[in-house]
């Protein structure tokens, strides 16, 4: 119920941000980004989970290419929001025991809210943010390529992150970040190491 009323919250701010945006002299922005997230899925849960024993070797690969899209809202040179969608790629167990395969994949993708700060320095800027994200991971079990079993777990996590850009011209500017998704599927963290490209309105 807090975090329904939290996202509520910051939806109802975000939009009514638009209200002060000759106030304030706002100005709107789209961004697109892509990177590398990496999982920190429990390895020790998945061997559980597939019995892993003697002779079993097993392996985790927790990196994968993700990407995110969206649009934010800068009120003034120090404040913003941000409506984003984001796919943070998967994490990728096997095991075998030289015959037989188990794998198992954790893919997440979501949308959510961002504030950001910013201090301008010229025509570079570093900034922080936090955000509020509804994200959705499916997991999906195999045993020697059939189907074991397959589920959705959605839930709404906090986030924080820090960036810093650079002004290519008035309206293109470049941007690198590092974001930390806290509690995925409420159970691990998942990193996100990213660059793109913003237009400025």
């Amino acid at each position: 119920m807090f975090k329904k009323a939290l996202f509520s919250a910051a939806l109802i701010s975000f939009a009514s941000a638009s209200t002060v945006l000759h106030a304030q002299e706002a100005k709107p922005y789209l961004f697109v980004s892509g990177g590398q997230s990496d999982a920190d899925v429990p390895k020790s849960d998945l061997d559980n989970f597939w019995g892993v024993g003697p002779g079993i070797s097993s392996s985790l690969d927790t990196e994968d290419t993700a990407w995110k899209i969206g649009a934010g809202l800068k009120l003034n040179q120090y404040v913003a929001f941000e409506a984003e969608y984001i796919d943070l790629g998967e994490a990728a167990y096997s095991a075998t025991d030289g015959i037989d395969i188990a794998r198992t994949t954790l893919a997440t993708k979501g949308y959510g809210l961002n504030t950001v700060i910013t201090m301008p320095l010229d025509r570079f800027s570093l900034s922080a943010k936090a955000g509020y994200h509804r994200l959705e991971t499916e997991a999906d079990f195999s045993f020697s390529g059939f189907d074991v079993m397959s589920e959705s777990v959605e839930e709404w996590v906090l986030s924080w992150g820090l960036g810093a850009g650079f002004n290519l011209t008035e309206h293109f500017m470049v941007v690198a970040e590092f974001e930390r998704y806290r509690d995925v599927a409420d159970e691990y963290d998942v990193d996100l190491m990213s660059a793109g490209l913003r237009y400025n309105f």
